[in-house]
């Protein structure tokens, strides 16, 4: 394509010309250096990656990796790399199209957790009588639609739903769940580390750990 060369007024990297060849070999390696340590951060939020500050030395990190990769992909000129320096104007580009290009990053991040969290299956199979899971292929859900429907048309209040009230009780569910597993890694972690069996010792005799020197390692 020519696009970058119309607008922004750089030089033309076609292929068929072998000089431009190495050319096109420095920007292809500036453009997949910058966007590929960019996904660290996208993959290290599970929110929006803009949002979520990185640590101080991976920020530095990344800018030091990717100022370096830039001076070699402006002013190295290896002929056992077969890569020639492509000027600041074509680093420029290659930086701004990485711009553009990371902000759907975190969108795709968002639909593959949802994918994977197994909500979209749900849907697809709850939806779909052959393949649903509920008892009677789902007869009582159409029942009960059928009937809220016939008092709807003769006028009459359909009765409260109770989503509400299930949804709370699933959710104090998932917490009871957590608060298991949660004590259950507590046990173990008393039974299979010199720590855990330490602190277990300490706080059953009722001492003052704070008064014990802490001579062992974990």
């Amino acid at each position: 394509t020519d696009f970058f060369t119309r607008v922004f007024g750089v030089r033309s990297l076609e292929r068929n010309v072998h000089p431009n060849f190495r050319m096109m070999a420095s920007a292809i390696y500036l453009q997949v250096s910058i966007i590929s340590q960019a996904l660290i951060f996208v993959t290290r939020s599970r929110s929006w990656s803009f949002v979520e500050r990185p640590g101080l030395l991976l920020l530095g990190a990344f800018l030091i990796a990717q100022l370096i990769a830039t001076l070699i992909a402006v002013y190295a000129n290896w002929s056992f790399a077969a890569i020639e320096g492509i000027g600041w104007g074509w680093a420029g580009v290659i930086w701004l199209y990485n711009i553009v290009t990371y902000i759907p990053l975190d969108f795709i991040k968002f639909a593959i957790r949802y994918v994977l969290s197994g909500k979209a299956w749900d849907l697809v199979f709850e939806q779909r009588i052959a393949f649903t899971r509920k008892k009677d292929f789902g007869k009582e859900d159409r029942e009960l639609k059928w009937a809220q429907a016939q008092r709807t048309l003769h006028g009459l209040n359909p009765p409260q739903e109770q989503s509400g009230e299930r949804t709370h009780v699933t959710e104090l569910n998932q917490i009871a769940e957590e608060a298991k597993r949660r004590a259950e890694m507590a046990r173990l972690r008393e039974l299979l580390t010199l720590k855990g069996h330490v602190e277990s010792v300490v706080k059953l005799k009722n001492l003052d750990i704070d008064t014990i020197q802490q001579s062992y390692t974990v």
